[in-house]
């Protein structure tokens, strides 16, 4: 019912644009991505937000970057934080020149899947930051909070950076085919497997599910058990007039999703 749309413009190394005058490229890229911002429309909040956030020094950063830029910005020496490099994992090719975005991939893989060991550390200190901005004390966000969507996520990004250099067959921007992956391998145990494959799924449901509950695409707080709107969701979610078997589902797939963590990272 709602995503962000998480977007990087990477443009090949050219000349200038011909046209009625000549534009310089970068300018020209800025000035078509401006354009394109205001594409996008929807009648509620947050449901296809353009989020170019990702891009090299975020929003201090140009709106469209070429591929040097890119390859000196994420690479070993350049000032990439360790998730943005992670997050290179979903990055794959929609439009465009097809051969360049096959390059640009290529150029991902040389830059992710190094056999450097994955960043645990600093995976941890990016949680702990999303918990405290993200999250309200007390409460279980289906997305934010510890068990939720993201450590499934990152869970496998760090294991498909991990094993990717000797594994290409890992280098998927899919989380589900990529656990499927990892099991193939044998680098999720098959129990595992499918428990962190219905864990996904479940919290991909319930994260829908609650943004029709709440009217609103951003907000995934989960209802407390005895409220109205957790008999909705609970509905929402097939669980017919049983919400406390939805409560203990919740907790059941978030507490394994966090053991995983620990056990595996």
């Amino acid at each position: 019912f709602a995503s962000d749309l998480e977007l990087m413009f990477v443009y090949g190394e050219g000349g200038e644009t011909s046209g009625p005058e000549v534009i310089p490229t970068a300018m020209f890229f800025e000035h078509l991505v401006s354009c394109f911002l205001q594409t996008i429309r929807s009648r509620r909040e947050g449901v296809f937000e353009v989020d170019l956030q990702l891009r090299p020094y975020g929003k201090a950063g140009s709106l469209a970057v070429s591929r040097r830029a890119f390859m000196e910005y994420f690479g070993p020496n350049g000032p990439a934080w360790p998730y943005e490099c992670q997050a290179l994992v979903r990055l794959r090719a929609i439009a465009g020149d097809a051969a360049f975005g096959r390059d640009v991939e290529a150029l991902r893989d040389l830059l992710v899947y190094t056999g450097q060991p994955f960043d645990v550390a600093a995976m941890r200190a990016m949680r702990e930051r999303q918990l405290r901005h993200l999250v309200r004390g007390g409460s279980i966000n289906a997305k934010f909070s510890p068990g939720g969507l993201v450590d499934v996520e990152y869970l496998v990004q760090a294991l498909q950076i991990t094993y990717g250099l000797p594994y290409p067959e890992l280098r998927t921007p899919n989380t589900a085919e990529a656990m499927k992956r990892l099991a193939d391998l044998g680098i999720l145990s098959s129990e595992d497997y499918r428990r962190l494959r219905e864990a996904h799924l479940f919290l991909r449901r319930l994260i829908e599910a609650l943004r029709v509950v709440h009217g609103h695409a951003k907000d995934l707080t989960v209802p407390r058990p005895d409220s109205d709107a957790f008999i909705f969701l609970a509905r929402r979610m097939g669980y017919g007039n049983d919400p406390q078997a939805l409560h203990r589902d919740l907790l059941a797939h978030m507490t394994f999703v966090r053991e995983l963590n620990r056990r595996l990272l």
